[in-house]
């Protein structure tokens, strides 16, 4: 039936709604973007300014090159129309994004370029471990659990951008 999204338990609770992965996901994936982006930025950054138009440019054009992907496969494989649960997504994966950038533009409002960069950085680091937390708690996980969750992913997040550093050279 068109419309409805199965909903399957784990742990005794209820499966996230698609809107809901799809918001973590795309937490997740600007974060590890804005991470490696950071790498780049730190040494070619000249003013507060123009780090967090890189940050929000980053940010937004990785979430619509996304919701784009997302929307014309969803559209495809749903015969050109969208349910009310992927339009959702679709608003979800936007908002992440925006709460992600919004968090890390925070400190150049507060500090100069070169602490701005360094307490930024930490929250990327901390927003992608809170995250995977969060989301393995809300699928049923116990406290332990989740905080090796989000500690792997915090490793799995550093060891991508590391890779994107050693191609890349910066």
């Amino acid at each position: 039936m068109q419309g409805r999204e199965t909903v399957v338990t784990t742990g005794g609770r209820s499966a996230p709604s698609e809107a809901i992965r799809e918001a973590v996901t795309m937490a997740l994936y600007v974060g590890i973007v804005l991470a490696a982006e950071f790498v780049a930025v730190e040494e070619h950054a000249v003013d507060e300014l123009s780090t967090v138009a890189v940050i929000w440019g980053t940010a937004l054009g990785v979430a619509l090159a996304h919701v784009f992907a997302f929307n014309l496969a969803a559209r495809l494989f749903a015969g050109g129309r969208l349910d009310r649960g992927t339009r959702r997504a679709v608003w979800a994966q936007l908002a992440s994004a925006a709460v992600v950038a919004f968090v890390v533009t925070v400190p150049f409002f507060f500090l100069a370029l070169g602490p701005a960069l360094e307490v930024s950085g930490f929250l990327l680091a901390a927003l992608i471990g809170a995250t995977a937390y969060v989301a393995s708690r809300e699928a049923g996980a116990g406290r332990i659990r989740s905080l090796v969750d989000g500690v792997v992913a915090l490793a799995v997040a550093a060891a991508i951008v590391s890779v994107k550093v050693g191609f890349t050279g910066h």
